[in-house]
């Protein structure tokens, strides 16, 4: 479902912003019938995205290998401090524990020398499979070439794959790019509707993380083609930061750029993380998080940002995927490379999360349907 936004885009230029830049898309001379178009076609994509998923529309895969015995599964997250990163790993180590498995978490942020140094422990410990979680190949790429080269299976969580050294990722890359046109399909939407407006967007951009650049490059994609179809779509301000500047100087950055541009009303961040850090330490101290005047959107649905959601605060929406799933299938594609099969399609599809079906109960928003009872009647477990 959120390949149709993507589909729906024409292939043009985007115009680039430096760090620090600022870009305004100009609008297109699109007939009023090709805005219609647009519009329509935009309403259709967060209609079908923010449906409720189905064991048809989100499947997980059957037919694979009996599951191996005694297997010894490394997680490295990013960070288990970080929702995004802590969420798979920990269903991993359940759905590893499931199958008889020697699961351990090496969290790489306590101080051990990083993913590189847990990657190395992984091998010289004889681990069979190694999962990382939110870590580019490219920021590790000799360590993980030494555990290719050791035969070790090596799957990945939300990362880009520089060099194919992963042997499978869930969800693949082109998902964070179908996920940043999707919310900018939305924030048009609800800015029609709230403001009257169409998106004058404030634009973040984290440049560590190929997945964020991914989402970032999707939403600047949705503006240019809102402002070729004559919507008036515009990026008022578009900058960089670090993920270390979430705790520090990025919420007021943010509060600082708004102040300059009073007239914006969509704020997109690549993370959720982020995206409630400028908001609970920029925007909301600043009396700048009002959402009859402004949205954020982005993308993870951590439980303080699907919350806020859910209550009508300054975050309209945000891209979610089934995490607790997620796991499971990094297991299942795992258990098929360790047979010599290929990995599959794990069915993991981003769902949009909006007030009108955010979770109430406090959680993540982890599927519609029980597919941790899919994987195990798969596995022969149930």
């Amino acid at each position: 479902m959120l390949v149709l936004g993507a589909l729906l885009a024409t292939s043009i230029t985007m115009t680039a912003c430096g760090s620090g830049g600022s870009s305004t898309a100009a609008a297109g001379a699109g007939s009023s019938a090709e805005l219609t178009a647009f519009t329509e076609q935009a309403q259709a994509a967060v209609d079908a995205a923010s449906a409720a998923q189905t064991t048809e529309t989100a499947p997980v895969p059957t037919g694979g290998p009996a599951p191996k015995a005694g297997v010894e599964l490394t997680i490295i997250p990013c960070s288990m401090a970080v929702e995004g990163c802590a969420r798979p790993a920990r269903s991993a180590e359940e759905a590893a524990k499931a199958l008889g498995w020697k699961p351990t978490i090496d969290d790489p942020s306590t101080g051990q020398g990083g993913a590189s140094a847990a990657v190395q422990r992984a091998v010289a410990t004889g681990a069979d499979a190694i999962l990382l979680t939110s870590i580019d190949a490219g920021s590790i790429k000799a360590d993980l070439q030494a555990a290719r080269d050791k035969g070790i299976v090596v799957v990945a969580n939300m990362a880009g794959n520089a060099d194919e050294l992963y042997q499978a990722i869930v969800p693949p890359l082109e998902a964070n790019f179908d996920a940043g046109y999707l919310l900018g399909q939305q924030a048009f939407l609800i800015a029609q509707e709230r403001y009257q407006q169409p998106v004058k967007a404030i634009v973040f951009e984290d440049q560590e993380f190929a997945t964020v650049k991914q989402r970032v490059a999707g939403f600047v994609q949705f503006v240019q083609d809102c402002a070729d179809a004559g919507g008036g779509c515009s990026i008022e301000y578009q900058g960089k930061h670090l993920a270390a500047d979430i705790a520090t100087t990025l919420p007021n950055q943010v509060v600082q750029t708004v102040k300059q541009h009073p007239d914006y009303n969509t704020l997109f961040l690549g993370f959720d993380a982020a995206l409630n850090a400028v908001v609970t330490q920029g925007l909301l101290p600043a009396g700048l998080a009002d959402p009859s005047k402004a949205q954020g959107v982005s993308v993870d649905c951590d439980v303080a940002n699907a919350t806020s959601i859910a209550e009508g605060g300054f975050q309209s929406a945000c891209i979610g995927f089934a995490f607790l799933r997620a796991g499971y299938g990094h297991v299942d594609n795992v258990n098929r490379l360790l047979d010599g099969q290929d990995a599959v399609d794990q069915g993991l599809v981003g769902k949009l999360i909006t007030e009108a079906n955010a979770p109430t109960d406090g959680e993540a928003w982890d599927g519609d349907f029980d597919a941790v009872a899919e994987y195990r009647k798969a596995w022969g477990l149930d």
